[in-house]
């Protein structure tokens, strides 16, 4: 389906439009696709994820871009902030992921990879059941299967983890991949890591040696790390900003990077270079 017929088709079913006039939902403009509402712009902008081993790019996580009308930039929580009741943010939740998808549908023959995106925690308690049915069938729309898509999700670390752990398994059942974001800011609990069962962690900032503690990130990842491949996660070391960072990311022999060191959030994803085949001998 041609990219502004999917817009109009996604804003008939968007309770946020109001009605004809299209105050708030999707628009196609130069090049890319965008979202209005109340009296903010919604854009999309990608970060990297390489490959230690190799230096590759594999995916892009897509990040929120917002502007006030008077052109500010704003905070991306700020949308969420507004929503006056839980059906509106897991409305809004939909629409920012759809936004995601279309603008990564504009590039993805170029860029290929996996599209992560955020789930706002929110969203996991207020929807009781069925997680990820109703995006699957946006995802569809948009020619992207959950295969090609991991969903960030995070845990506070207090609450019982047996509703977190249950909304994981469902998305998991429908294909996706789930990344249990910032591990490590609230709990780094080994015993409730097994029972959230992702298929990615991510480790918090804290994690990669933030505010000068580079030699306790290290006495504590070298601990971590080791534990988490044993229960069969990827691991992702973020927020690397600066050299000494990526070298202690390395050392640790995670998986995936991720930082401005490697990568700003661009409106463009980077190429996805697919390693060469070895030619067999004659």
């Amino acid at each position: 389906m041609p990219l502004t017929e999917l817009v109009r088709y996604f804003n008939k079913r968007n309770p946020l439009a109001r009605g004809g006039a299209q105050e708030e939902g999707l628009e196609f403009s130069a090049g890319r696709v965008r979202a209005r509402v109340g009296n903010r712009l919604l854009g999309s902008v990608f970060q990297p994820l390489v490959e230690r081993a190799s230096g590759r790019v594999v995916g892009h996580e897509a990040h929120l871009h917002v502007l006030a009308g008077d052109g500010l930039a704003l905070p991306a929580q700020a949308v969420f902030l507004d929503a006056q009741d839980d059906a509106e943010l897991v409305h809004l939740d939909r629409l920012v992921r759809t936004l995601h998808a279309l603008n990564f549908l504009l590039q993805r023959e170029q860029s290929g990879g996996f599209l992560a995106l955020n789930v706002h925690p929110q969203l996991i308690r207020a929807v009781p059941d069925h997680h990820g049915k109703v995006f699957e069938s946006v995802l569809s729309r948009c020619g992207l299967t959950p295969g090609r898509v991991v969903l960030e999700i995070t845990d506070d670390g207090f609450a019982d983890p047996a509703r977190l752990a249950c909304a994981i398994a469902e998305y998991r059942e429908r294909g996706y991949r789930i990344a249990l974001d910032n591990f490590g800011r609230h709990s780094s609990a080994l015993d409730r890591l097994e029972v959230l069962a992702p298929d990615i962690v991510k480790l918090d900032r804290s994690l990669a040696g933030h505010g000068g503690h580079l030699a306790l990130a290290r006495r504590v990842v070298s601990e971590l790390v080791p534990e988490i491949r044993r229960l069969g996660m990827v691991i992702t070391s973020q927020h690397i900003e600066h050299a000494e960072q990526l070298e202690l990311a390395k050392n640790l022999d995670v998986d995936w990077l991720q930082g401005h060191f490697l990568g700003h959030p661009d409106q463009d994803c980077k190429p996805i270079v697919k390693p060469r085949r070895r030619r067999l001998a004659a």
